[in-house]
């Protein structure tokens, strides 16, 4: 006699695609809290800043008129590198000298946490760890858009309170703030795409964000076109907000366009996703060679494979930057460098042409990003050993000083690098190869000083590394921003090792050098020392 059995009972709430996008979301901000106030900060910053010295940055309607004339008529890069100016009013112009930077670094951000959290997740298995437990397909996806939109709209609302608070017209602040904002969505969705085509999440990270900036020079290449390449700027994301014009025309309908762009990107994203297995890309990955290289087998040879790529692209783009802007010369920076505060970092800098001081302003400005860089470099390490890469790597004939000593190689080599490519750059249009290289070169020591810190956190705290070394910077560009706006030198000269190198306070002595060179070497020290010592981690 047989016994019936009954069929089992399907899962009555089976996981949809987007199940546990809200856990996922809260994990995204308790995992990068520190990054995403840093980021939203720093992108703040760019308009603030400017906002801040609305009273004082063309004080004359003959001021404003040379400003205009030196973007639309005179001073064709510009137009390149910020976008034309849409009038003589004092808010314009704002506007268009933050445009380039406000939307370069906001989209930075979106670019990085969204490949973190989809791609880099999927490479190191916590995405299929996360998928044992019931959450969608889709979400970590979500989340990673989710967080990184919200980031958006709230930079979009700081920005334009800022402005309003600074005197500037409410409705320009407002299309300003949506335009940062929709720098943020956009380089999230084109991120959020990549992440579904590569299986290395550098390669997303670096595709994503250099087809933003491409996009960026391709509104550039429409407006130095003039009215015959228009149309040039309307087939880009980045020509539609320069088009919106805060302050001028006011236009909010191009957000349209934005609108309809984002929910074609993120559509395409989540097809993609459902189209391809977890921890693989739709583009196939090259196989290596069947042999490696005899430099491979060392620890130095490694460090260098693992960042070659990525220092060679800083050099060229380091190059493709500072190059055109030292092609414009001498005679023209020195026309828009003929304001009061370049005269006096003239005369501190002991020159008597302000544009040689201009140069060596911008200068300074490219060592902030350089850092970010040489710190990422030292933070590799960190993520070598998250991942268990270390370990396997230390089970070797390999001491953990010799792998250390391949990073930091790099990381104090590779900046040092850079600075002089900018000298030279700038020698160009200078017509003094001499003084920009002094200039320069005298910066490296401070960066050096952000790697030991960077060096030492990851030695003796090892889980803490991110946080301390990104938070130096931080602080140091903090205050940077805090003494244009009038805090207390001495803030500036405690808390940052770039103020001791600043032009403005005169050319560093090689006492100062030294001293700078001594705390980087002490801080490499300590941060080695740690390392022999504490156990590694999981």
């Amino acid at each position: 006699m047989s016994t019936a059995t009954r069929a089992p009972r399907a899962a009555l709430n089976p996981a949809g695609p987007l199940t546990g996008t809200g856990t996922l979301a809260r994990l995204l901000l308790r995992r990068d809290r520190f990054m995403l106030a840093v980021w939203l900060l720093l992108s703040w910053g760019v308009a603030a800043g400017r906002a801040g010295s609305r009273g004082t940055l063309y004080p004359t309607a003959e001021a404003r008129q040379q400003r205009y004339d030196q973007v639309m008529v005179e001073i064709p890069m510009f137009k390149l590198f910020q976008g034309p100016a849409y009038g003589t009013d004092i808010d314009a112009l704002i506007a268009q000298e933050s445009f380039g930077a406000a939307t370069l670094f906001a989209a930075l951000g979106a670019v990085i946490l969204v490949v973190r959290h989809t791609r880099t997740d999927e490479q190191a298995g916590r995405r299929e760890l996360l998928g044992s437990t019931g959450v969608g397909r889709h979400a970590s996806l979500a989340a990673a858009l989710v967080v990184v939109f919200v980031a958006g709209a709230l930079l979009a609302v700081l920005t334009s309170a800022t402005m309003i608070a600074a005197g500037m017209p409410a409705v320009g602040s407002m299309v300003f703030g949506l335009v940062t904002g929709s720098a943020v969505w956009i380089s999230a969705a084109i991120a959020a795409v990549a992440a579904q085509l590569t299986a290395n999440p550098r390669a997303a990270m670096v595709g994503a964000y250099a087809l933003f900036f491409a996009l960026h020079f391709v509104r550039g290449a429409s407006d130095l076109g003039g009215p015959g390449l228009t149309w040039l700027g309307w087939l880009v994301p980045n020509g539609w907000l320069q088009r919106t014009q805060p302050f001028a025309g006011d236009r909010w309908w191009p957000f349209l366009l934005v609108a309809a762009l984002l929910v074609t990107l993120v559509c395409a994203a989540v097809s993609l996703a459902g189209r391809r297995d977890l921890g693989s890309g739709l583009l196939a990955t090259r196989p290596g060679p069947s042999t490696g290289p005899r430099g491979l087998g060392g620890p130095f040879g490694l460090a260098w494979r693992l960042h070659r790529g990525m220092a060679l692209g800083w050099i060229v783009g380091t190059a493709a930057i500072c190059l055109p802007t030292a092609l414009t010369g001498t005679a023209a920076m020195e026309q828009y460098a003929a304001g009061e505060q370049m005269a006096e970092w003239a005369a501190a800098m002991g020159s008597t042409n302000p544009g040689d001081a201009l140069f060596a302003y911008i200068a300074f400005a490219t060592v902030f990003p350089i850092t970010l860089y040489a710190i990422q470099i030292v933070l590799r390490m960190h993520t070598d050993e998250s991942s268990g890469h270390a370990t396997l790597l230390l089970a070797g004939p390999v001491s953990r000083l010799r792998w250390a000593a391949g990073h930091l190689a790099l990381a104090l080599a590779v900046p040092a690098v850079l600075l002089v490519v900018v000298g030279l750059c700038f020698g160009v249009g200078a017509g003094d190869y001499a003084t920009m290289l002094a200039t320069t070169t005298r910066l490296v020591p401070a960066v050096w000083v952000m790697v030991g810190i960077a060096m030492a956190a990851h030695g003796l705290t090892g889980r803490l590394a991110p946080f301390v070394g990104y938070g130096a910077l931080a602080l140091a560009l903090t205050v940077e921003f805090g003494q244009h706006l009038g805090w207390p030198d001495w803030i500036f000269w405690t808390f940052s090792p770039f103020a001791h190198v600043l032009p403005f306070f005169g050319p560093p002595g090689a006492g100062t050098l030294l001293v700078l060179t001594a705390m980087a070497a002490a801080l490499v020290g300590a941060g080695l020392a740690g390392l022999r010592h504490r156990d590694l981690l999981a």
